[in-house]
């Protein structure tokens, strides 16, 4: 791995400038809309619209009978609270309908001849006392909302109601696998090639979809399509994030997500004008196909690039960048980049003189690449493995949650388009809100708290009495804002907490956990068939549990990211529980406090300090020649100095004599100035 910290990289060249708003936005469309349609076209594809028995004999009466009135005649039916009928969707009363319609156009009939007016005359009625049995025509079904689905044309209701739930099940099965074996690809080949793999394969499968011509060829075809997804989404995610420096990583994540919402509108829309699922399943994948313009478009990821030793290949990206930005450097950029940082690593000290240290740069470019990192690395790291599991966890809780919060839109008793668009809708303002508190409050925080607020919402639903429709429908969306929040701060903050040359693959895994979860929310949406508000419980409870298990993950707000497994390790060891970035710290030095450089660019300092920007000057405020010694203030930490890996005599014994300070105030807030002599 090249010592190269892109992230100092990005300060020389533009951490967000013309380069990457162009790289961005051009890179929502992929990463969102694939995505969105993949995942959540099954929503209308197989939905269910009402249905009931089909009696053939009832089929020829229409102009005497209304639909009510029909219903009333052969379906079993139960009384809700509210008064209102409700009829049995899979049961039918096993009687001769034709004598009874024949038995009453007679009486019609006769009284038409006899001048006797017809219009109050009763229609026939079920009785109570006639023998029950299972829908033996089929179903007729309600095209008000659809003009055919998936459900309609298999007959997936009744005994069968559970097939759409399994198929969305086994979707999910093939993220499993998708997302370890994706992620390893955008590790060991790229982000760009990862990327396009996937797009090929998913406009292929979700083609081929489309013309499924049984459940079963349905299920295995989305079984497939299941393996791009979220891959679909992340790996653009991820390039767009290591392409951007630490301030506007809150940015990338947010807009991203709004972009998401905005597929997920837009999805809704397709499905009001098309009202076919074979349409839809078209109209959701074949525009994809010019996606694959993009190839001459989208770079590889420098910062991966940097992370597999080839310097030279993220060179030519890195002047691209700078071009565009219209910002200047140097050629070789990187080259002198990584000697700066091997000579403030110590490497011309140490016994070394300067043709030793010329040659060792000389023979930089014949390294071999560092050995890969590997899923075991987070088992044997016991800081990286507890946020791992955390954060998996609250993967697991925030995809149940949302996903299942979307399907359930079908099962709200309003038009399933204007619920899905209602839900799409209230994440935009969601990801605003979440935009300005995550640089205020953290990322922690506002995890916690969202998770919470959604979780609470939809909980509440239980003290809803079954009528209030509207009331249902408002408090799952305040969950779904609630939870599509905590997503978008989510997919930032484990970004954030992973080492880069375990990132992909983290995420791979720990999206692997996910899917199991995710394995059982369409059976959890089905619950709906017995009571409305079930789903609703079950997934809001599982909301708050996520909320409370994150605050115990370290914060990151303007933290840098770390690069290896070494890095990764040591951040967020010392993180305080109730600590809040933004909070004023108490104070009782009697000395002024200053921010704390980020030392790691002085000397191979720890992981995760904080970017602040520090000035360097001489006494005389002037510039030096070459070989001249330069005094340097650097406003530092104790905590900081722990870190060091420095030789320098002075700074060595600034800290036995900072050790020795009889003072009681805490160590990690006392600062000092340490005078440091170094040759330029």
């Amino acid at each position: 791995m090249s010592s190269i910290d892109f992230d100092e990289v990005l300060v020389h060249v533009g951490e967000k400038g013309r380069y990457q708003n162009i790289m961005y936005y051009l890179l929502c469309i992929p990463a969102t809309l694939p995505a969105a349609f993949l995942a959540f076209s099954q929503v209308f594809v197989s939905a269910t619209p009402d249905h009931w028995c089909r009696i053939p004999e009832l089929e020829n009466v229409t102009s005497y009978m209304t639909l009510d009135e029909r219903k009333a005649l052969s379906l079993p039916y139960t009384v809700r609270s509210d008064g209102k009928r409700q009829y049995s969707r899979c049961f039918m009363y096993d009687v001769n309908y034709t004598s009874i319609i024949e038995e009453w156009l007679h009486q019609m009939n006769y009284l038409a001849n006899d001048g006797i007016s017809t219009a109050q005359f009763p229609t026939p009625v079920s009785k109570r006392e006639w023998p029950v049995t299972k829908c033996i025509y089929g179903w007729s079904y309600d095209k008000r909302d659809y003009d055919s689905t998936l459900v309609t044309e298999l007959d997936l209701v009744c005994d069968n109601s559970w097939l759409p739930s399994t198929s969305t099940t086994f979707f999910y099965v093939g993220s499993l696998f998708g997302n370890v074996v994706f992620g390893w690809i955008a590790d060991k080949w790229g982000r760009r090639t990862a990327f396009f793999a996937i797009l090929f394969l998913e406009v292929i499968f979700s083609i081929a979809t489309s013309f499924s011509p049984n459940y079963v060829v349905y299920t295995a075809l989305r079984t497939i399509n299941g393996l791009f997804f979220p891959a679909i989404y992340q790996i653009p995610f991820i390039l767009v994030l290591e392409l951007m420096g630490p301030r506007y990583r809150t940015f990338a994540g947010m807009v991203i997500c709004m972009f998401f919402a905005t597929a997920m509108c837009l999805l809704a829309l397709l499905g009001y004008l098309l009202r076919n699922w074979f349409a839809l399943s078209l109209a959701t994948s074949v525009p994809f196909i010019l996606l694959f313009s993009y190839w001459w478009i989208i770079p590889e990821s420098p910062r991966w690039l940097l992370s597999k030793n080839r310097i030279d290949e993220a060179e030519v990206i890195v002047q691209q960048m700078a071009r565009i930005n219209k910002k200047t450097v140097p050629t070789n950029f990187l080259r002198k980049i990584e000697m700066e940082t091997l000579k403030k690593r110590g490497l011309a000290c140490n016994g070394r003189n300067s043709n030793e240290l010329t040659l060792e740069m000389q023979n930089i470019e014949d390294r071999p690449p560092p050995p890969s990192a590997t899923p075991m690395d987070i088992i044997k790291n016991p800081n990286i493995r507890k946020k791992f599991f955390i954060l998996a966890f609250d993967w697991v809780a925030n995809a149940v949650v949302y996903n299942g919060l979307s399907y359930n839109t079908t099962n709200l008793g309003v038009s399933d388009y204007l619920a899905f668009f209602i839900g799409g809708i209230v994440e935009i303002p969601s990801y605003f809100i979440t935009w300005y508190a995550m640089d205020r409050l953290g990322r922690r925080w506002v995890l916690c708290l969202t998770m919470l607020l959604g979780g609470v919402a939809c909980v509440s639903c239980m003290f809803v009495p079954e009528d209030a429709v509207w009331v249902t429908v408002s408090l799952a969306m305040i969950g779904k804002f609630g939870i599509a929040a905590s997503f978008a701060v989510f997919y930032v903050f484990v970004g954030e907490l992973l080492p880069t040359v375990l990132r992909s693959q983290a995420m791979g895994i720990a999206s692997f956990i996910a899917g199991i979860g995710l394995l059982t929310f369409p059976y959890i949406v089905h619950l709906a068939v017995y009571s409305r508000v079930l789903p609703l419980i079950i997934m809001g409870s599982l909301s708050v549990a996520g909320a409370l298990t994150s605050v115990f993950l370290p914060e990151t707000l303007n933290i840098h990211l770390p690069q290896t497994i070494e890095e990764g390790e040591r951040f967020g060891a010392d993180f305080k529980l109730w600590s809040c970035p933004t909070l004023p710290k108490s104070s009782t030095s009697k000395k002024r406090r200053r921010p704390s450089l980020s030392l790691r660019y002085l000397i191979n300092g720890r992981p995760g300090s904080r970017r602040r920007s520090t000035k360097i000057t001489s006494d005389a405020g002037q510039q030096q020649e070459a070989g001249e010694k330069t005094v340097v203030t650097i406003d530092a930490s104790k905590d900081e100095l722990e870190h060091l890996n420095a030789t320098d005599k002075t700074i060595n014994e600034f800290r036995n004599s900072y050790e020795d300070d009889d003072d009681d105030e805490e160590d990690e807030e006392e600062r000092a100035e340490i005078v440091v002599e170094v040759s330029r």
